[in-house]
């Protein structure tokens, strides 16, 4: 005997010891009967072949082969032994003259029975030695199957309780015995997770020895329990699984008295090995989507500043600059020259307003703390509302609202609603020429209602069209222009379209320009019609 682990048994192979268990467990009136029909089959042939003119010697190949035939079908090789012994007396009965007496009256035969002796048990002992070393070849093909299983799955796994059931289905694969995971929860033990084999007679339950038992081996990093110096009375052995310092939790495996080979014993070691490499990949890649994200948000934080720093600059030079010519020159301003100053500065005010308002609601959608106040709204008055609140601007163009054939309803937040379609309208406004046409229109598609606000401006690139709905992209890509955009407007409404449930999307108007269509699900109303 070897020691394995911290100092537990194990036996020198797997077949020797798989050997003892089917020698142990099985039948010995079963085992005489073959070892006897075998025999008897071989005397039978073997008078046959004498009736037909065969050799002594061809007789003697026939016996060693029916004791090889016992190797193959007995357990034991103290059946090989009886079965040679019992080979040569047959023999010497039945074709020794004189027959059928255990007398020889050659001087030859003592050596022939010797050497026939030797050489069918030497032969059974033979095809015994390799029947156990293809018994240890199967099973090792088995134990390097179940590693070889185990890392391929942990390849696939997702999160890291996946990575815990494949190590314990595994584990419970190879020893045929229960497995259970206790997951290190900041240094205390989560709830244990149980993973039962069909075949295994007492299940796994800890109890607090065993509870205590495992929180020491997460504070050692180690090992202990059954087959173990270390808390040996245990019924199960539990390992830490660790890498790096860091102990992600402690396997416990239901060996109860069991003796652990070597070869199992390594492959244990290797699987609990390869699940540690695993969560501690599956930690390192939680940690680099973190930073990923935190560095997106430190860019979108950077694209913020810069975008705001750069386009607010303008109207405040505007806003400032005009109240300083208010202020200083008031009096010898005309009254047309005065209410135009004052309208420069009303409108840049509106436009920082409405830079603001959609900051807040941005930043709201992406917390996830805005809360939906659904109620039934009828589209028309959203649109007609919403038109209350576009651009002083929109006295430029022609907008145009084209009435629905019929009442449509939907369910919605109407004030989120309004500042969809005013973003929508406004961003028209600003991108297209004094003068052009915008229209918007509604209508009912099955459970959805489809509104749409289009323009005959220059229209958008193909190639912007999809990332126009990001935030803080602008179609000029960030540079500056007339047109003061922080690219909040469309990434907003999305953001809100798709809190109702809707989508958005965009497309090219004909002959040129844009449209610009969400989506809204209807509200249904039942009437109730008295009796």
């Amino acid at each position: 005997m070897k020691k394995g682990f911290t100092g537990e048994a194990y036996t020198e192979g797997v077949s020797e010891r798989e050997w003892a268990e089917a020698a142990a467990g099985s039948n010995t009136i079963l085992d005489i009967i073959k070892m006897l029909g075998i025999l008897a089959v071989v005397t039978f042939v073997s008078i046959i072949f004498d009736n037909l003119g065969f050799t002594e010697a061809d007789i003697v190949v026939t016996y060693v082969l029916g004791v090889l035939l016992t190797a193959i079908a007995t357990p034991k090789r103290i059946y090989c032994f009886i079965s040679s012994v019992l080979s040569v007396m047959a023999f010497n009965f039945f074709f020794i003259t004189p027959r059928y007496t255990f007398q020889a009256w050659g001087t030859e035969y003592p050596g022939t029975f010797a050497v026939m002796f030797v050489v069918a048990f030497v032969a059974s002992w033979l095809t015994m030695q390799l029947r156990e070393q293809a018994r240890f070849a199967a099973a090792s093909s088995r134990r390097t199957q179940v590693l070889l299983d185990c890392d391929r799955l942990l390849q696939v796994c997702r999160t890291s309780a996946d990575i815990a059931d494949v190590m314990c289905h595994q584990l419970g694969k190879l020893l045929g015995c229960d497995t259970v995971w206790f997951n290190n929860n900041g240094g205390s033990l989560a709830t244990p997770q149980v993973l039962h084999e069909k075949n295994d007679p007492a299940p796994i339950s800890p109890g607090a020895s065993e509870l205590s038992i495992v929180q020491w081996v997460l504070s050692h990093k180690g090992r202990a329990g059954a087959t173990t110096d270390t808390f040996s009375e245990a019924t199960s052995l539990y390992i830490a699984v660790c890498a790096s310092d860091t102990v992600f939790g402690v396997v416990g495996i239901h060996i109860r008295n069991r003796v652990v080979s070597q070869d199992e014993r390594s492959i244990i070691l290797s699987i609990i090995g390869e699940t540690a490499l695993a969560l501690e990949r599956d930690r390192a890649l939680a940690e680099r989507e973190a930073a990923a994200v935190l560095a997106k948000n430190e860019q979108l934080r950077a694209n913020l500043l810069r975008s705001i720093s750069h386009d607010l600059r303008t109207p405040l030079t505007a806003i400032s600059g005009n109240a300083d010519i208010l202020l200083s020159e008031g009096p010898s301003i005309d009254e047309p020259s005065k209410r135009k100053l004052l309208s420069d500065i009303y409108n840049d005010a509106q436009w920082l307003n409405n830079l603001v308002e959609n900051l807040l609601a941005a930043t709201k959608l992406e917390n996830g703390t805005v809360r939906l106040n659904l109620s039934c709204e009828v589209v028309d008055d959203v649109i007609e509302e919403a038109l209350r609140h576009v651009s002083r601007a929109a006295s430029l163009h022609h907008i145009e609202v084209v009435p629905t054939d019929a009442i449509i309803l939907v369910h919605v937040d109407g004030h989120l609603i309004v500042q969809v379609i005013v973003n929508l309208v406004n961003n028209a406004i600003a991108y297209t020429p004094r003068g052009s046409h915008i229209v918007i229109s509604a209508l009912r598609d099955h459970d959805f209602a489809h509104i749409s606000v289009s323009d005959d401006g220059p229209g958008i690139p193909d190639i912007d069209k999809e990332r126009v709905f990001d935030s803080f992209y602008t179609i000029n890509h960030g540079q500056a222009d007339g047109h003061r955009s922080v690219g909040l407007g469309l990434f907003l409404c999305r953001s809100i379209v798709e809190a109702h449930g809707g989508t958005i999307s965009i497309s090219d108007n004909n002959p040129h320009g844009c449209v610009v269509s969400f989506t809204l699900p209807i509200e249904e109303v039942t009437y109730n019609v008295p009796e």
